[in-house]
């Protein structure tokens, strides 16, 4: 039991956030849910979220979940270059886990350049295509 002062007291305090205080744990992902998330990546394309979540084959799976798991499936932290690309995801992977001399945090390839403009996205994107033959 916590003390007049709330000394050892876990849990809400008044003005705090009720985001700050989410004690149910994130779902993990079984080997399934992840086959599923490929074939609906290959099928509607990267950062379609709303499409995948409205297609009901991940129930129970949110935006933010789709697109941390979509970051791990390819490797990169940064998915611009890939948004609304339909690709095959073990080829790219495998093409960013053979990148040398770039920076990567907890295993992902990060851009650690300026913030991307809509102009670089476009032109990552237009390698993408163009790499994969899309």
């Amino acid at each position: 039991m916590a003390d007049a002062s709330g000394a050892g007291y876990k849990g809400p305090r008044l003005g705090d956030a009720a985001s700050l205080w989410n004690f149910t744990t994130a779902p993990g992902w079984t080997t399934s849910e992840t086959l599923i998330l490929q074939h609906a990546l290959q099928h509607f394309g990267v950062g379609r979220w709303v499409q995948i979540l409205d297609s009901d084959v991940l129930p129970g799976k949110t935006i933010q979940q789709l697109n941390g798991q979509t970051q791990r499936l390819l490797g990169k932290q940064s998915l611009a270059a890939y948004t609304g690309l339909k690709l095959d995801i073990d080829k790219i992977r495998g093409d960013n886990q053979a990148m040398k001399d770039v920076e990567r945090k907890n295993g992902l390839v990060i851009n650690s350049g300026p913030n991307p403009t809509a102009e670089m996205r476009k032109k990552w994107q237009g390698g993408a295509k163009a790499k994969n033959k899309l």
